[in-house]
């Protein structure tokens, strides 16, 4: 089943972007590692995520009617079809 679903086109790629990715990039490894993340930190943030709940009006009506599988491969196909 083809889904006719518009996906935006990726932004063009500048230098001025990759340099403030690659400073973005460090600055997160950076916080990443200041983080204490010991088993008892893991576990609390698990607990903390398995609470949140997302509102289900932002889902949109195809969103429901489709497989997991199914909207996987229409990413994967969309990107290929950029690649190319």
């Amino acid at each position: 089943q083809m889904l006719r679903l518009h996906l935006p086109d990726p932004p063009a790629d500048s230098e001025e972007e990759e340099d403030a990715a690659a400073e973005e990039g460090a600055a997160a490894q950076s916080s990443r590692s200041s983080i204490p993340m010991d088993a008892e930190h893991v576990e609390l943030v698990k607990r903390t995520m398995a609470s949140v709940k997302l509102p289900t009006l932002g889902i949109p009506a195809w969103a429901s009617q489709i497989s997991e599988d199914q909207w996987k491969d229409v990413v994967q196909r969309t990107l290929q079809a950029r690649q190319s």
